[in-house]
């Protein structure tokens, strides 16, 4: 029996581990949560911060915009909310890109350990 064979066989009986493992992952709030406790934490809080403060101007202007009496108004704030929203939109999109990364970097550690677990193992 060659070593692929037998790592094969041991992930297979592991498998079970594995699943339980994998329920334990923790649902959106807590990968929303999560970010707040990584190494960018004090990014994390700034960029909610402008996030924040783009939804308001957003619907803030699209408010304005509504209600302008002229074309030239309609446009002006019409712009400004777009351009709001598009700001907000690149901001959350960094944020979920954060949460991405801090699940692959779980399962990265993850393989790191079943990886020297199957080691020691096979060594012994």
């Amino acid at each position: 029996m060659n070593i692929d064979e037998r790592i094969k066989k041991e992930l297979e009986s592991e498998s079970t581990k594995l699943d339980e493992i994998l329920a334990q992952e923790p649902g959106l709030f807590g990968q929303v949560a999560g970010i707040f406790k990584g190494s960018l934490k004090g990014w994390v809080i700034f960029v909610n911060v402008f996030v924040m403060l783009f939804t308001v101007i957003m619907i803030w202007s699209g408010y304005e915009f509504f209600v302008a009496e002229s074309t030239d108004n309609r446009v002006f704030w019409g712009v400004i909310a777009l351009a709001s929203l598009k700001a907000q939109v690149s901001l959350k999109e960094w944020l979920f890109s954060e949460m991405r990364r801090n699940s692959l970097m779980r399962e990265i550690k993850r393989l790191e350990l079943s990886i020297e677990y199957l080691q020691k193992k096979i060594e012994s």
